[in-house]
């Protein structure tokens, strides 16, 4: 049986005793291999709307239908951890430049979405907005081309400067890094990356440096990016709301581990 079409009661409000978004935010992962068991166990296809499965289905290749395919369970199974909705309730709506909020509902929840060869990921925030983004790393040493195109002159000079054998590295923690900001504004890839810097500061975070936010707000905002599974680098971009002090923890979740039942789950990562 299909997910309902019907509009769901999003009036709901869930006050969980514990809410274990209040204190940080959390990056759930998931193998793309493993796609295909997350989709038998959770619902699949039938999980989706109509219009999701019309675009499932005008994918080329299947390496894309899956990570789209994954990417749409992942979100409903992960958002179900942190309201009283059903992962097949789940409605989204799209901002100016693309990106997805969910729609109605009054849990206060900020998501969003990454995939790449390999990998899908997804953050999820209470009372904050969120983006995340993730690339294989090394980079390519084709890619390095485009430093021009996509870093600023100091960014620029930052990377020639770091040693060789660690350029590819450098480019893609810096590349999911600023995605993952313009993800969080709701701009993505509609924002000139070389209109602003994140620079690496001493000892050892990021700061971004963008004319465009209010002074107010610079300290609101925190990038970092982890490495997950030796291959690949995860860009992630948080901002606060106005009264939370110090930097905001981050966990990095299973969704194979804690999200199916243990017999469904072998081959843990």
């Amino acid at each position: 049986m299909r997910a309902t079409e019907e509009a769901p009661d999003l009036s709901r409000e869930w006050e969980p005793a514990d809410d274990p978004l209040a204190e940080g935010a959390d990056v759930w992962l998931l193998a793309e291999e493993d796609v295909e068991r997350f989709a038998e166990a959770t619902g699949g296809l039938e999980l989706l709307t109509e219009e999701e499965r019309a675009r499932h289905d005008r994918l080329l290749f299947p390496a894309a239908r899956t990570r789209f395919l994954g990417a749409r369970l992942l979100s409903r199974q992960v958002l179900s951890q942190y309201a009283d909705m059903a992962p097949g309730e789940w409605r989204f709506d799209k901002g100016r430049f693309g990106r997805p909020s969910v729609q109605g509902a009054d849990w206060g929840l900020d998501f969003n979405i990454t995939h790449t060869n390999g990998l899908i990921a997804a953050i999820v925030v209470r009372g904050r907005t969120a983006g995340v983004d993730a690339e294989n790393t090394p980079a390519r040493p084709e890619a390095l081309q485009f430093a021009p195109k996509v870093f600023t002159p100091l960014e620029q000079e930052v990377l020639r400067r770091d040693r060789e054998d660690q350029q590819g590295h450098a480019f893609a923690d810096s590349w999911v890094a600023k995605e993952a900001y313009t993800k969080a504004t709701g701009m993505g890839m509609a924002r000139g990356f070389d209109a602003f810097s994140v620079h690496r500061l001493r000892g050892g975070g990021l700061a971004v440096v963008d004319d465009e936010i209010p002074q107010q707000e610079r300290p609101l905002w925190q990038i970092q990016v982890l490495q997950v599974w030796d291959r690949f680098a995860l860009g992630i971009a948080i901002r606060a709301s106005e009264d939370e002090p110090g930097p905001i923890p981050v966990r990095l979740r299973s969704a194979m581990a804690e999200l199916l039942p243990a017999s469904l789950a072998g081959g843990l990562r």
